[in-house]
């Protein structure tokens, strides 16, 4: 598809429904251990951090707003996953630490052979540049967001 053809909103578009049918994929595949695809990430995300673990790095790792990391972070710890806590007594940051449940769910790997079938099918060159695309894209749209601040 050359670039006259491919525009702004068909991008969006195509890049929106790809991501989308890979995570109905996900969810399908962990409704049986109750748990959301973007919660098991975020799991495994604070397990990566370790003790550095606070809403404010995890936010950081996946590019996503404090307030929403939060948000997951009260849901994930209402689930027993994870448990928030204090480092110090007047500190206002909260460290993150899975708990044994949520220890245990990291063991749950979801995963897809339709995904990986598909992706194996990519000739390696055409991946590789597929990679090396994307993310120029996203590191170019974080300094646009970043200058917007």
């Amino acid at each position: 598809m050359n670039n006259s053809v491919l525009t702004e909103s068909t991008f969006e578009l195509l890049i929106s429904r790809t991501a989308h049918s890979i995570n109905l994929i996900e969810q399908k595949q962990l409704v049986k251990h109750n748990i959301a695809p973007r919660q098991l990430y975020i799991l495994r995300i604070i397990e990566a951090l370790g003790p550095n673990a606070t809403a404010v790095e995890v936010a950081r790792v996946v590019d996503r707003e404090v307030h929403v990391i939060a948000r997951l972070a009260v849901t994930l710890e209402n689930n027993g996953l994870i448990k928030r806590t204090k480092k110090t007594p007047k500190s206002k940051l909260l460290h993150l630490t899975l708990t044994k449940k949520g220890m245990d769910m990291l063991k749950v790997k979801p995963e897809s052979q339709a995904v990986r079938k598909i992706l194996a099918s990519i000739p390696k060159d055409e991946f590789q540049q597929m990679d090396a695309t994307l993310s120029k894209i996203l590191g170019m749209l974080k300094e646009y967001r970043q200058s917007l601040q």
